[in-house]
């Protein structure tokens, strides 16, 4: 977010006073704390204890919890994308590959809210279906230039990556915040397992549909 998009947020196509423009960017940084340490089942009102502002503020600005998840989350999730995007562009495919897995890591490891609207679907809308699911194209590109550098075992499929991510979410709460950071082990562990090695054994379980994940997921396509 750029400093002049800070300084001059609009809502509707009226610019907001200063004022209640600072309301609002406090408003969103006391959600983005509380959904990532509590989840999405903090009420309006709780957010508004921690905004330090009164409920009927926040109310002025978000009319309700969906509309305050998803100013808060598309940005996230379009984010995402342009990590995607980034390492489709890096030079060595495994790389470009380890760099996206890591990065999205780091983001979901300890942001309980993004993982629930991530992984879970839960309070979607739809910009935030369109993002979530305009990610599989991403994900099959990542994987299929990987494959064909040889550096990613060719049994892969971009519905291994969902479920990765959410394995690495629960490792990092397994320690309950005694040491967040414990996924970077179990990454590096799922990625000995990911390369392709010549005295690799098959994997003998197939990977789950893209149907199956995306029921998990909560992903709704349109009929």
């Amino acid at each position: 977010m750029t400093d002049s998009s800070r300084q001059h947020p609009v809502e509707g196509e009226r610019p907001l006073r200063r004022d209640a423009a600072l309301n609002r960017e406090r408003i969103l940084d006391a959600a983005r704390e509380v959904f990532s340490q509590r989840g999405l089942g903090v009420t309006l009102d709780g957010v508004a204890h921690h905004a330090g502002v009164g409920v009927g503020t926040v109310y002025r600005r978000f009319p309700t919890k969906e509309d305050l998840i998803r100013a808060l989350f598309e940005q996230d999730l379009r984010m995402r994308q342009e990590l995607a995007e980034r390492a489709l562009t890096h030079p060595d495919p495994w790389t470009g590959l380890v760099d996206f897995l890591t990065a999205m890591t780091a983001d979901l490891a300890e942001n309980r809210g993004l993982h629930e609207v991530l992984m879970l679907g839960e309070h979607t809308s739809a910009p935030i279906e369109t993002a979530r699911g305009g990610m599989l194209p991403f994900l099959e590109a990542l994987i299929r230039r990987a494959q064909e550098s040889g550096d990613l075992r060719p049994e892969v499929t971009p519905s291994d990556i969902p479920v990765i991510q959410h394995m690495l979410y629960g490792a990092a709460q397994f320690t309950r915040g005694q040491q967040p950071e414990i996924w970077r082990r179990y990454l590096d562990v799922l990625l000995n397992g990911l390369r392709q090695r010549p005295d690799n054994p098959p994997l003998t379980t197939p990977s789950l549909s893209d149907e199956t994940v995306e029921r998990a997921m909560g992903i709704v396509r349109p009929e």
